[in-house]
């Protein structure tokens, strides 16, 4: 063989020598991580749930002594909600993270499946979550240690926050779930306003005379109540005004009172009032049709009570001990009565120490959910039990 011929031949083991040596290369140098800088992250909501870092616990646990008290997830949940059809349960974590589980039944226990937690951006220190009746949009709040509340509105559309002006007071939906009602507080004085979320596009709906109402929109959109929330030694009205700003009312017009949470039919409130003798707040309750109002004897508060369907139906959490307030516990018994007849009824539960809060119903009305306050967890009782 010439040289000519060898040469040739060296040259082309060399070349299949480099190629082999380039691909094992790739192959491996592929599989290694990147020591590139992270990608940035979208700040922006997606339409598209994530799968949740830690999957909701399949198996319902009752607790205590008693079968009717279900805890569904150990998760500190904030602001739980049922979803608009009924069918799963909506919250936040205080990180600012949003989670969405599926309701089912496993052999007449309702368990959470398929727990997502959705693309939002993160808004630390959330304490309340103000769910319209209608939409996917909603008002993050936020309570400092003096109990100063702001808020933020978060657009599902383009999925971003928007801080709302240190200037609104109190702020509450109206039914549509576009518009909100809001207190506005500038150089000591306050006005009603009616608005897009972020408060742009406002109409004044006339002057108040106290600078510190909150307001709590009708289901229907076609008043509102307000009261003072720092009023401690005088009596403390509860009022009403109508979404147009035209007719302003005294309703409750003696006694410490504090605290409205409406009928689902627009007809009645409960409110809060505080018994001379013991100190301690009752349910009262408030016919707008007959302007009638009754004592229901329960010692507790509206934020530990909701409606049933019926609007003639409350479900309270009462505390057999401990000092109701944002930052202290009770531990409750759970009571079922009728508005109209006074008629009562206790759910027993012994063995389990609860403090209910953000209580709901589920969409047939046999489930009460509420947030356990003394360990965080979502929970439900059974209602046909």
């Amino acid at each position: 063989m010439n040289k000519k011929a060898i040469a040739i031949l060296g040259a082309i083991f060399i070349l299949i020598v480099g190629t082999l040596g380039f691909l094992i290369y790739s192959k491996y140098a592929g599989s290694k991580p990147s020591s590139s800088s992270p990608a940035a992250v979208n700040n922006t909501a997606s339409t598209t749930p994530v799968a949740a870092q830690n999957a909701a616990s399949t198996t319902p646990q009752a607790v205590g002594n008693s079968s009717n008290i279900v805890q569904l997830t150990s998760d500190q949940v904030v602001s739980p909600a049922l979803f608009f059809d009924g069918t799963g349960i909506s919250y936040f974590d205080h990180q600012g993270n949003l989670y969405q589980a599926t309701l089912q039944n496993n052999n007449g226990q309702l368990i959470l499946s398929g727990k997502k937690q959705l693309d939002i951006p993160l808004k630390p220190g959330i304490t309340k979550i103000l769910w319209p009746a209608k939409g996917n949009d909603f008002i993050a709040q936020f309570t400092n240690a003096n109990g100063q509340n702001t808020w933020s509105y978060f657009n599902s559309n383009t999925g971003t926050y928007t801080d709302l002006p240190s200037q609104v007071e109190s702020v509450d939906w109206m039914p549509s779930g576009t518009k909100i009602m809001y207190v506005w507080l500038s150089g000591g004085k306050a006005a009603l306003s009616l608005g897009n979320p972020d408060t742009t596009g406002y109409q004044n709906l006339g002057a108040m005379w106290e600078t510190d109402d909150e307001i709590h929109v009708s289901p229907d959109g076609s008043q509102a109540l307000y009261f003072e929330t720092q009023n401690t030694s005088t009596a403390n009205f509860i009022n009403s005004v109508t979404a147009d700003g035209k007719v302003w009312k005294g309703l409750v017009k003696n006694g410490q009172n504090y605290g409205v949470l409406w009928s689902p039919d627009g007809q009645k409130f409960l409110f809060g009032k505080k018994d001379p003798v013991t100190q301690n707040y009752q349910l009262w309750v408030y016919n707008l049709t007959s302007g009638a109002i009754m004592n229901l004897g329960l010692f507790t508060t509206v934020d530990k009570a909701v409606w049933d369907s019926d609007s003639n139906v409350i479900y309270a959490a009462v505390p057999t001990s401990g000092t109701i307030g944002p930052n202290s516990l009770t531990v409750d018994s759970f009571y079922r009565m009728d508005t109209t007849t006074l008629d009562k009824k206790q759910y027993q539960s012994s063995g389990v120490s609860i403090d209910g809060r953000d209580l709901f119903l589920n969409a047939t009305g046999d489930k009460l959910f509420f947030r356990n306050a003394q360990d965080g967890g979502l929970y439900y009782l059974d209602l046909s039990q």
